[in-house]
């Protein structure tokens, strides 16, 4: 998995706040193991921290996140909350479609009723 991480505007990427969001997301792909890359933003908005996050899945799919806090950390922590709940939605959708396509598999396989026609 390769991850990129950028900093905005006025934003320092401390390696702390680097460290943080590597330990969190890395918890992430433990869970769902077809991440390929991860590209995170951080920024300033106002007063508020933003941190947002595209997930590249081998699937194809992308999932974003975007997440606001008083202070980056907190930030990170909700963007990685957010992450994990649309892993885990893409997670149940794959799981769901492997058991439809076997489920049609075996239908065309075995067949109720005939091929031919008995005249």
């Amino acid at each position: 998995m390769q991850m990129n991480i950028t900093a905005r505007h006025d934003t320092k990427a401390s390696d702390a706040i680097k460290q943080r969001i590597m330990a969190k997301l890395q918890k992430n792909e433990s869970h769902f193991d077809h991440i390929t890359n991860i590209q995170v933003t951080i920024d300033k908005e106002g007063s508020l921290d933003l941190a947002e996050a595209t997930l590249h899945l081998d699937t194809g799919q992308e999932i974003f996140a975007k997440a606001k806090g008083e202070n980056m950390f907190s930030a990170i922590d909700s963007l990685s909350s957010k992450l994990e709940s649309q892993l885990q939605k893409a997670k149940s959708k794959t799981n769901t479609r492997k058991g439809i396509d076997k489920i049609t598999r075996v239908m065309a396989e075995d067949p109720e009723e005939p091929d031919e026609e008995v005249a």
